[in-house]
């Protein structure tokens, strides 16, 4: 009668390491062919006057971009797909009208049926500095987020790319809001992550307006010259890349104009600004951003009555204070509340 050896005998009772039959060597090769990459899909938020802040913000000093786990995409994962996903996480209404460009300088928005590969190493959303863009009709939401200042802070030495500006209404050189030389207050500039693909002249018109408070100001009338000496003004849709390190208002010395950039005082509050305020106190919202409004007391404001909350920071001390969206006070200058900062 012959026997097992002890080798012979391990093999042939060991148990199935994977369950269906496999050995360990394949259970291994299984585990080694998994994909891999980035865990977050970046994005930006747009309208196409500009940037506007994310509910899921990825640095409490940079609220312009936010992240969601590449998982959370249900395949198949098309454009269309990923439009009402970021939608339903930020609650923006009308996914269905969104538009999604990636890279930020293509010229045309994706097609709805477009697939995007959210595991390669690299592609559109897997990092910082290639994002998604997704641009929605309206920056208003099913309900406002308190934002979590619980949040690491962007580095200051992220370099900027900026587009310098200067404002003029028909009488000469205004104040701009972003003005960031006390000896020049009419040069302002704008990051341009803030301007909405596709990027024109058209979208950085948009954008200076907006910044600008200027958004309900007769746009038509608005011209855009690519710099002081321009004899015309740009066409609407001049392409515009910001890719490089020339472009219109590239440099601080050689800044686009904005002319007729005046409100008209006397078009009144917009339709929807229905609801009267005073304002009770003074408070200089300036000195720790350029682009909020101060107020004065007695000041009256028109607004829509949508009430948010924001955090104030300064320093290592963070202040929540409510505000109402949208005021527009107009005992003084007639201008819109920017939730854009400059920098």
């Amino acid at each position: 009668m012959s026997t097992l050896s002890g080798r012979d005998h391990v093999s042939s009772s060991a148990p199935c390491l994977d369950g269906k039959g496999g050995t360990d060597s394949a259970a291994k090769v299984g585990k080694s062919t998994k994909r891999t990459g980035p865990d977050y899909v970046y994005y930006r938020l747009y309208t196409k006057l500009g940037a506007f802040e994310s509910n899921h913000p990825l640095y409490y000093n940079d609220r312009f971009i936010g992240r969601i786990p590449r998982k959370s995409f249900a395949p198949p994962r098309t454009v269309a797909s990923i439009k009402r996903c970021l939608c339903k996480l930020e609650g923006l209404l009308e996914p269905d009208k969104a538009l999604v460009f990636t890279p930020l300088s293509s010229p045309a928005p994706k097609e709805d049926s477009a697939r995007l590969s959210l595991y390669a190493p690299s592609g559109p959303g897997l990092s910082e500095q290639d994002p998604i863009a997704l641009v929605v009709e309206s920056e208003k939401r099913v309900k406002e987020v308190t934002q979590s200042d619980k949040l690491p802070g962007r580095s200051d030495d992220t370099d900027i790319n900026y587009v310098y500006y200067r404002v003029y209404s028909s009488e000469g050189d205004e104040k701009a809001k972003t003005s960031f030389d006390e000896t020049d207050s009419s040069l302002g500039r704008i990051n341009t992550l803030f301007i909405a693909p596709p990027h024109n002249a058209g979208s950085l018109k948009a954008c200076i307006a907006k910044v600008e408070g200027l958004a309900n100001a007769p746009y038509k009338d608005m011209e855009l010259f690519e710099d002081v000496n321009s004899d015309a003004a740009m066409n609407d849709t001049d392409v515009i890349s910001f890719q490089g390190d020339t472009y219109p208002g590239s440099n601080e010395g050689d800044p686009v104009a904005l002319v007729n950039a005046t409100a008209n005082a006397a078009d009144g509050p917009d339709s929807n600004f229905t609801k009267r305020a005073r304002a009770n106190y003074n408070y200089d919202y300036k000195a720790y951003n350029p682009t909020w409004l101060s107020i004065n007391k007695d000041e009256i404001f028109y607004t829509d009555g949508v009430i948010v909350f924001k955090a104030l920071y300064i320093t290592s001390i963070s202040f929540f204070f409510w505000f109402v969206t949208s005021l527009l006070p107009l005992c003084r200058d007639r201008c819109i509340f920017s939730r854009i900062h400059s920098n």
